[in-house]
């Protein structure tokens, strides 16, 4: 007789581990929106690269990979100025997959961001690799996909 049969996907690390990068990923989230950029910088490996809109005038499907630090300076120069209200980043949902040393998490953020006089709110798909090394979890890359809607508060 046959039937089914449970497959066993358990991933190979712990639940410190999963512990570790959710909160890597929560401060990675809060530096952006309270624009610690050092703070930032910090959670990422030395190559940490950034592939997606940076500051205004990208395009939205704009997907060319730099540095984590060319990517800060960006944002750090586009929201110079900017009111604390009309920049924020949020995370919606997460879907978190663990193989031993290398991690990735599929992110749906929503960003508030200037748009003109005021703000613009928009769903962001986002895919951050995280790698361990010497026992230290940190970000190797983010690539964000376009964003999904838009909407004006």
């Amino acid at each position: 007789m046959s039937g089914c049969r449970i497959e066993d996907h358990t991933p190979t690390g712990t639940r410190r581990d999963e512990d570790t990068i959710q909160r890597l990923l929560s401060q990675y989230v809060r530096s952006l929106s309270q624009r610690d950029w050092g703070r930032v910088r910090s959670l990422f490996w030395q190559d940490g690269t950034y592939a997606g809109p940076v500051g205004p005038g990208a395009p939205t499907n704009y997907h060319q990979a730099v540095s984590i630090d060319a990517a800060i300076l960006t944002l750090e120069r586009w929201l110079r100025g900017v009111e604390r209200q009309n920049f924020d980043v949020r995370i919606l949902r997460t879907d978190l997959r663990q193989e031993g040393d290398l991690a990735a998490a599929w992110v749906v953020t929503r960003r508030v961001t200037p748009s003109g006089p005021g703000q613009i709110e928009t769903d962001w798909l986002e895919h951050i690799v995280f790698r361990r090394i010497d026992g230290d979890w940190r970000i190797l890359s983010v690539a964000v996909a376009s964003p999904t809607r838009a909407s004006v508060p």
